[in-house]
């Protein structure tokens, strides 16, 4: 089937919620897309639902699932490589099962595309509503909570804090000039699409922001981000540094490893530069050349104690134990 543009989703146990999701895709007042769904052997009603939908909108199809391995990050990465072997489309999105996308949301993302060149390999995240698992709103806006529009050119590879894979899309040019993510790679399991994407583009392309709602992200303890923390409070600051500064550490650590290894797939495919090899020495000597480094690079968050965060673990190098 012939359409401008692919929509990726990957589903596991989403029975509660996907119909949701896959109506508010069917609502879009932009039409010309595939959605490929691809089910990490649900055990729930989610592969029937799935079934479902693909008899009644031929523009929803499945793919086959014939892997051993599971996870989150693994599904997606094996929808990539299945819209490799596919037909060229001009735009890629990524969905999660459980989100729903106002009406306008692709044809706002496309409409910003359409202003660049189609040659310049280009990445668009918005802003999101949180909602909760019975649809209330939580947060009206994410980026007034956290900051992720103000992503600096190097910030984003020292904190994987701005964007998020169901509220993305990227064009073919991306698509094609960033090679997918290696589905043996012992890593895979923690290589999120969404973060590669983006930092890939920061190194060869273009990095756009809406600062509009674009999708009502549904948090819940089900979903991959569910434990992750949005606002900060001082109370919460002085527990995570008290309490929780290993857990801090490890996450830091895996941010860092994506950034390693997406620095390594841009050498490999001769498009790094000078400061991604200094954002990698910063990462593997840690200390204070590596705070230098930072400082020089300018990297800082909207909030004050994400930006201490970063700092004070790449101080201490606490992060090293677990890269």
């Amino acid at each position: 089937m012939y359409a401008d543009s692919l929509i990726l989703m990957a589903t596991y146990n989403g029975e509660q919620f996907i119909r949701e999701q896959i109506d508010s895709i069917r609502s879009q007042t932009y039409t010309d897309w595939v959605l490929m769904i691809r089910d990490d052997d649900s055990t729930d009603e989610t592969p029937l639902i799935i079934k479902e939908y693909a008899e009644m909108d031929e523009r929803i199809v499945i793919a086959d699932n014939i892997a051993k391995q599971g996870g989150a990050y693994f599904n997606f990465w094996t929808l990539i490589h299945n819209a490799q072997k596919m037909k060229k489309f001009k735009f890629y999105f990524f969905a999660d099962q459980d989100d729903i996308w106002p009406a306008e949301r692709m044809q706002w993302m496309i409409n910003e595309a359409e202003k660049k060149s189609e040659q310049v390999p280009l990445f668009i995240y918005g802003d999101m509503e949180i909602i909760d698992k019975d649809g209330n709103c939580m947060y009206e806006s994410l980026n007034k909570i956290m900051g992720i529009g103000r992503m600096s050119g190097f910030t984003e590879y020292y904190s994987s804090g701005f964007v998020w894979g169901c509220n993305t899309m990227i064009n073919y040019a991306l698509f094609s000039q960033a090679p997918a993510y290696p589905l043996d790679d012992p890593y895979i399991s923690i290589m999120s699409h969404d973060n590669y994407y983006a930092k890939y583009a920061l190194a060869i392309g273009n990095v756009i922001f809406i600062n509009k709602s674009c999708i009502k992200h549904r948090r819940h303890y089900s979903n991959t981000t569910g434990n992750n923390t949005l606002a900060l409070s001082p109370l919460l600051v002085f527990k995570k540094v008290l309490f929780g500064f290993e857990s801090l550490a490890k996450t830091h650590a895996i941010g860092y490893r994506q950034t390693l290894q997406t620095i390594k797939a841009l050498n490999e495919n001769k498009q790094g530069n000078c400061e991604l090899e200094k954002v990698k020495r910063a990462i593997e000597t840690g200390g204070f050349p590596a705070v230098f480094i930072m400082i020089k690079q300018k990297v800082k968050r909207k909030q004050f104690p994400r930006t201490c965060g970063i700092y004070f673990v790449m101080l201490l190098k606490a992060y090293k134990k677990y890269l």
